[in-house]
């Protein structure tokens, strides 16, 4: 009685939040990465889509008032990476913070000697543990232009990846993935772009990467979903992992 109840429930919330399906075309279409899709992942898209829209608040910052234009975007970028796992994934978070364009954040890190240094930068995203996820709407309507780009998807897999524990490039993996080959691969592949930017070698990938092993599985994830093809020539077994891991679908 109870499971048919929420069951009821749920779907009267999902039907409440499900956007315009001229909008949703808008929107989609506004996004070269999203063009082509058939129409099997399109209908996917859709109901992940709204599902985030019904479990998550969305709020501007700095002034900003989202139109439904602007947040259906947020959401349909944000469904990308969860498209087959399945949007429980993005439990641990429940709100999305959007400011006009990039936004001034505290920093606080230490560096190899122990020296603690503080200070504030200027960031087109954020992601705080358990949310929220911070945004820029200048960089957000940047993102998904098939250059490796996508503000959403970069946080939203740091999301992905705090979910059993640190924020290490290492996110829980579907039970039929070999954790030793991830952690091989992307220790070699990170290693990698080190030495080619040691060597004054301009990186297939963005430097940004190299930031740290987290930078680098965020990095990869934008370009698995925005220039998948490049990933896939420069870095195939990084591809091929991410490729297991973001359509291989399956609860955590």
């Amino acid at each position: 009685m109870f499971s048919t109840l929420r069951k009821h429930l749920r779907q009267r919330k999902l039907a409440r939040h499900a956007p315009d399906p001229n909008l949703f075309t808008r929107v989609v279409n506004f996004f070269p990465v999203l063009d082509g899709l058939d129409q099997s992942t399109r209908e996917r898209l859709y109901r992940r889509t709204t599902e985030i829209l019904a479990d998550k608040d969305f709020h501007g910052a700095a002034g900003l008032e989202l139109t439904p234009e602007e947040h259906l975007a947020v959401a349909v970028l944000a469904a990308l990476p969860v498209l087959d796992l399945g949007a429980d994934w993005y439990r641990e978070f429940h709100t999305f913070i959007v400011y006009p364009s990039g936004f001034f954040a505290d920093y606080e890190e230490a560096d190899e000697s122990g020296v603690v240094h503080r200070g504030r930068d200027l960031r087109a995203g954020e992601a705080w543990a358990h949310g929220p996820v911070v945004l820029s709407l200048e960089d957000i309507q940047g993102s998904g232009q098939g250059q490796g780009y996508n503000v959403v998807v970069h946080e939203l897999a740091h999301q992905l990846d705090q979910l059993n524990g640190d924020m290490d490039g290492f996110p829980p993996l579907r039970k039929d993935m070999d954790a030793d080959e991830w952690a091989n691969t992307f220790a070699v592949a990170y290693q990698r772009l080190e030495h080619q930017l040691e060597a004054g070698i301009d990186p297939p990938i963005d430097p940004y990467a190299a930031e740290s092993p987290a930078e680098y599985f965020a990095v990869t994830s934008e370009y698995y979903f925005d220039a998948p093809g490049w990933l896939k020539k420069h870095e195939p077994d990084v591809f091929r992992l991410l490729e297991q891991f973001y359509r291989g679908g399956g609860a955590l």
